[in-house]
């Protein structure tokens, strides 16, 4: 698979989770498909900050959509325009990137890259971004596998498992500690990734960094007409 083909596979996944979480909320299926998207994303940015060449202008990027795309989140989480009880996953994405660039930069000073992971972490968990500290994790995951597929297999099976029992440890129920565990169905698409890019085109890459407030947008529209079940029952 190209990093094309797992962009539009991430962004699809995605699509179910939110419209699970917005229309459908008692149909878990909808939750355990999205659970692939995230260790997906965390892949791609890695693939990103590789292959970029102005690495302030894809953070500015990423900066710029997490904060257009929070008033759009708030509205379908929690139904009003702002919240801090949770910031949407745009800001755990430019927190992993965060840390890739510190693990790059403090190659060769283990005890620093050390340092700065665990505060990113902690930056994360007290910012209430979405998933907390499993962006940096998988982030740094990927960077440190470089082209291994094993050792990207094994990290990110380690790190999804410690973070399920996290959940479960923290009292989350058992159901959603259960969804949580089908992150791991992304691996076997993540082995698959050959390499190249794919398709390439400005407006393409536009659509896909524009798709993320737009469905939220749309989401929360769709929701407000209650022409889905189980809305339009009540």
């Amino acid at each position: 698979m190209s990093s094309f083909s797992l962009r539009l596979l991430a962004m699809l996944t995605m699509f179910v989770d939110h419209a699970g979480l917005a229309l459908f909320p008692g149909l878990g299926v909808f939750r355990c498909i999205g659970r692939l998207s995230f260790p997906l994303y965390c892949f791609l940015l890695v693939q990103g900050y590789i292959h970029t060449r102005n690495l302030r202008a894809y953070a500015r990027r990423l900066l710029l959509l997490a904060l257009l795309s929070e008033i759009p989140f708030d509205l379908m989480i929690f139904g009003r325009i702002s919240s801090g009880a949770e910031q949407n996953v745009l800001f755990s994405l430019l927190l992993g990137l965060g840390a890739v660039y510190a693990a790059d930069t403090l190659r060769g000073r283990p005890l620093h890259a050390l340092l700065a992971a665990a505060t990113l972490c902690m930056g994360a968990m007290a910012a209430r971004v979405s998933y907390g500290w499993l962006g940096v994790a998988l982030c740094l995951g990927a960077y440190y596998a470089g082209p291994g597929k094993a050792q990207l297999a094994l990290s990110f099976f380690c790190t999804l498992l410690v973070y399920s029992l996290s959940l479960r440890l923290s009292g989350v129920a058992q159901s959603w500690v259960l969804v949580s565990l089908c992150a791991l169905f992304s691996l076997p698409f993540l082995l698959a990734y050959n390499g190249r890019r794919g398709v390439r085109q400005a407006f393409i890459s536009f659509l896909f960094y524009a798709a993320y407030p737009l469905h939220l947008l749309a989401l929360v529209y769709l929701r407000a007409l209650r022409i889905i079940p189980p809305y339009f029952l009540q």
